[in-house]
């Protein structure tokens, strides 16, 4: 049997903790589309099931497209219990030119499900680029 030095077992010890450490930390994704919008209250983004609890980080909207004549509303919604009914956190209201024309909605941590919205309540269709990041 070949006997490693003291200070060699001490390194392999620390790649270990270091390793531990490395597979333990979160990976963040993301994903996006676009919607286009229809004067309903439509799904941008829904996490129904998530896999343990959940870290989403934000919802981006590029509201490039919005008009001086355009209002859209766009609410958060967090499940809070197995199966729950869905329950309103957030409402935001933009009309008229966005400034900057894109929208970052923070998202908080959750273990039964998450539902952003929008709905265009004035003027006609537009396409909204969007995008969320989260952390698995």
């Amino acid at each position: 049997m070949i006997h490693n030095p003291a200070w060699l077992d001490d390194l392999i010890a620390n790649v270990r903790i270091i390793l531990a450490v490395a597979n333990s930390l979160a990976v963040l994704e993301e994903t996006g589309g676009t919607i286009l919008t229809d004067g309903t209250e439509q799904i941008v983004y829904v996490n129904e099931t998530p896999a343990g609890v959940f870290r989403p980080m934000c919802v981006k909207i590029d509201c490039t497209n919005q008009t001086a004549i355009d209002t859209i509303v766009l609410r958060t919604y967090y499940r809070i219990e197995p199966a729950g009914a869905y329950v309103l956190q957030d409402t935001l209201t933009f009309a008229g030119l966005v400034s900057p024309e894109l929208i970052d909605i923070e998202l908080e941590p959750n273990r039964y499900g998450i539902r952003v919205t929008i709905e265009h309540t004035v003027s006609s269709q537009i396409e909204y680029v969007w995008e969320v990041c989260y952390k698995i």
